[in-house]
């Protein structure tokens, strides 16, 4: 086969879906574009986004030299490179449109907004449009080395399927977050994710749920505006996916951190740690959405580069879907209780049992127990609550009932006030930290809450 044949034969095999991965910026895109005289311009772009097998979005951010080419011939060729092999794959693209709104902007303008809050350029980077290119013909530049296959980390159709149908199956709130944790491990293959579920009073998100971390960090709180990718993903409704540390990324500087360097320590006491990585190497976020709503996002995070593809975007906002769907309609079958199998008053503590020293601060409802920080918010206010009827009747069950009863004073929002979600919350905070009070499920709205010693409760001003 002549040199010749050989490449019109690469030219008809090779497809934009087969190099997409090459758009994102490991090694920035060099975009080539040709004045209406001929002379040539070339710049780096941070990526750029495939939009399906024919097209591709770049980001109209500056009126340069570049903008201007553009409008003149509508031309321009991007040259993408491969960062295993180097081998380079040349794209011909031709100016369709720019879109200044709709789902490809979204999602551009997300992602570039995830990109300058991971590098405090967000002053900088402005999109003023998604310019849409027509891909008129891609070619490997080097005929020799092939473009090397990603081999897969697992199937992740049958992945989603198995996780599916363990959703599915979920009795109740505690069943499904389990199967979902579980799954992404085992099904996706993934190690380190953060469920956050969105506080739309206060304006932050809190966890729910961690996989992989030292601190699981349930309970943790973080303002919308401080939320790096998941906020981003949240506030855009699309997934915002970052596959590389470049040298001027600072993953690890969260909030928290900040605080941190800047001494203050002391004011963090009545805190939470946040969960997560201290250097990912890759990230993806992608909101969780129910009944027109979104309640939260997902947040999973790798210590290698490229770990998630566009693959795993469409996995995990299924099964992401499918979570939060299950989180909206096993809250609702929380408001239809079933009497105690067996009612039962509160057991007396064992004698020896140290007692358990409760310290409530009913300005932000934190909560201290011997002295440690448990939670605060609308979880601080219920368990406040829950203390001081069992030391006042020593009636250790309660029902969600009673607890909606007594809204106004635990600051349950009048609108998807996910109480269910909230007992969850602080059922499993307090497992986490082990203080000897527990919560546990009676029956279908029903609950106890389980002291191992003698209760006192004390209200700060």
């Amino acid at each position: 086969m002549s040199d010749t044949t050989r490449a019109q034969t690469e030219r008809r095999a090779l497809k934009l879906r087969d190099v997409r991965r090459l758009l994102e910026g490991v090694i920035p895109p060099a975009m080539c574009t040709v004045a209406a005289d001929g002379m040539p311009h070339v710049n780096y772009l941070s990526h750029a986004e495939y939009v399906d097998d024919d097209h591709v979005a770049l980001t109209y951010q500056f009126l340069n030299r570049s903008r201007a080419n553009i409008l003149a011939t509508g031309r321009v060729a991007l040259s993408v490179e491969d960062p295993i092999t180097g081998v380079s794959v040349l794209l011909q693209l031709r100016y369709e449109r720019t879109d200044a709104d709709g789902p490809i902007f979204e999602r551009l303008r997300a992602k570039l907004a995830g990109i300058a809050a991971q590098t405090g350029m967000e002053k900088v980077f402005h999109l003023r449009g998604a310019d849409i290119y027509r891909v008129e013909s891609l070619r490997k530049l080097d005929p020799v080395h092939p473009l090397p296959a990603i081999a897969p980390r697992c199937d992740l159709a049958a992945g989603v399927r198995r996780l599916s149908e363990q959703l599915a199956e979920a009795p109740d709130l505690r069943g499904l977050l389990n199967a979902f944790t579980e799954g992404l491990q085992r099904d996706l293959r993934i190690s380190h994710a953060i469920v956050w579920l969105l506080d739309e009073q206060r304006q932050g998100l809190y966890t729910l749920a961690s996989i992989g971390y030292e601190q699981a960090g349930t309970g943790a709180e973080l303002p919308l505006a401080e939320a790096g990718l998941a906020g981003v993903a949240l506030r855009e409704n699309v997934p915002i996916r970052i596959g590389h540390m470049s040298q001027m990324c600072s993953y690890g500087m969260s909030w928290r951190t900040k605080a941190e360097q800047l001494g203050l320590q002391a004011a963090m006491a009545d805190t939470i740690p946040l969960p997560g990585l201290p250097t990912p190497r890759s990230q993806l976020a992608v909101p969780l959405r129910a009944r027109g709503r979104t309640v939260g996002a997902l947040l999973v995070e790798s210590e290698h580069d490229q770990f998630f593809s566009y693959d795993d975007e469409d996995a995990l906002t299924a099964v992401g879907a499918q979570l939060a769907q299950g989180l909206a309609s096993l809250r609702t079958a929380e408001l239809v209780e079933e009497p105690l199998a067996a009612p039962a008053p509160a057991q007396a503590p064992v004698a020896e049992h140290a007692p358990l020293r409760v310290r409530h601060y009913p300005r932000d409802h934190s909560v201290f127990v011997n002295d440690e920080y448990l939670i605060k918010g609308v979880a601080g206010a219920i368990i406040a609550k829950l203390v001081r009827d069992q030391i006042d009747s020593g009636r250790a069950a309660f029902s969600t009932r009673e607890l909606r009863l007594a809204g106004g004073d635990l600051r349950l929002p009048e609108v998807q006030d996910n109480l269910g979600v909230r007992l969850l919350l602080l059922e499993r905070r307090l497992a986490e930290r082990d203080f000897g009070l527990h919560i546990e499920r009676a029956g279908r709205g029903q609950y106890r809450l389980i002291a191992d010693g003698p209760l006192s409760l004390t209200t700060e001003v």
